[in-house]
């Protein structure tokens, strides 16, 4: 989870304050108290994810309606070295795995909304296409998500999508093989052009 210099130091800042004050307090024992506001501890990430997991920033994803399990791996693998983050390893570092799983619970359980943002028209049709080939047996189609317990790319900010593609192609990003295979094959089969009709056609948010 890729984040602009700037806000990366004020998310830190306010992550760590708000999870001293979570540990102190004992906020962080049920996923939701009485009155129906997310716990003190879920709410550390809505200071870079946006409340509810609704992120507001092309750099930084949201994980609003993301599957739980993939949260939970996600969030394992910044903590033990195997996913890039700006300032995620450190973030993670500070929770233990009872707080990560009321994460995940949390925000496993929020709606999944599409972003709305610029998309070339142009290339929609195209990366639809190569979305089918070679993303869609995992990553589902359209709004409707697959059994592999993998997310919806439909809707995602096209920056960050932009970024952790790299990533992966790269091998910054471990511990999803099939995901780079898959990302390898389809640069090598139709270069920069089709990463990047692969991206509008996320962008689009529009199966």
């Amino acid at each position: 989870m890729r984040l602009l210099k700037t806000p990366a130091l004020f998310c830190l800042a306010v992550a760590w304050s708000l999870t001293v004050s979570a540990q102190q307090g004992g906020a962080i024992a049920e996923p939701v108290d009485e009155a129906g506001y997310p716990p003190l501890l879920v709410q550390t990430c809505f200071s870079c994810h946006g409340p509810g997991g609704q992120s507001q920033s092309p750099a930084i994803p949201s994980i609003a309606g993301l599957p739980r399990d993939y949260l939970l791996n996600v969030l394992a693998a910044y903590r033990y070295g195997g996913r890039f983050g700006t300032i995620m390893d450190r973030i993670m570092g500070a929770y233990d795995k009872p707080q990560v799983e009321i994460m995940a619970d949390y925000f496993s359980r929020q709606p999944y909304r599409v972003n709305k943002q610029d998309a070339k028209w142009q290339l929609v049709d195209r990366g639809r296409q190569l979305h089918r080939r070679y993303c869609r047996e995992c990553h589902g189609d359209g709004l409707q998500p697959s059994n592999k317990g993998a997310p919806l790319l439909i809707g995602g900010w096209m920056d960050y999508l932009r970024w952790t593609i790299r990533d992966y192609l790269i091998g910054i990003n471990q511990g999803d093989e099939e995901m780079s295979r898959q990302l390898a094959r389809l640069l090598r089969n139709h270069g920069e052009p089709g990463l990047e009709a692969l991206i509008h056609y996320y962008g689009k948010g529009r199966p």
